[in-house]
């Protein structure tokens, strides 16, 4: 088993789901314990309840700037480390944010620490990191 491919996967998998609306399945990769932390209001959501509040608050944060569609491209993996049954990994990303007359762009990082739960790899701290969205 290669951990590192493992967790790998699981980033770009939970990223895709996101961006293509399967919460259900994106959600079920977060631990009950998770913590989130955004660039959007209030910032930091932790507990069993974290993912879906992080989604309805980043929903509402495109509704306000009248965004119809927001868009994560996970880029290559900077770093990832595997010790025992927890995981760290650190991956570029872009976030694009599109409205009726603009496309915004935001670049950053996606850190996530993850732990190994009946071999599958769940999100217990996941973290963005950028600057702030600019015209494209």
């Amino acid at each position: 088993m290669d951990s590192s491919a493992d967790i790998a996967s699981t980033i770009s998998t939970f990223v895709d789901e996101v961006n293509s609306g399967k919460i259900e399945a994106a959600l079920a990769r977060f631990t009950h314990d998770v913590t989130i932390v955004e660039d959007l209001a209030p910032y930091r959501w932790q507990g069993q309840d974290a993912g879906s509040e992080w989604l309805t608050a980043m929903a509402a944060n495109a509704e306000r700037l009248e965004v119809t569609a927001v868009v994560m491209d996970l880029g290559m993996a900077q770093r990832i480390e595997v010790e025992g049954a927890t995981g760290y990994a650190i991956f570029d990303g872009t976030v694009l944010l599109k409205t009726a007359d603009q496309t915004l762009r935001e670049s950053g990082l996606l850190t996530i620490a993850l732990e190994l739960h009946s071999d599958q790899w769940l999100i217990s701290a996941m973290t963005w990191t950028g600057q702030r969205a600019t015209n494209e």
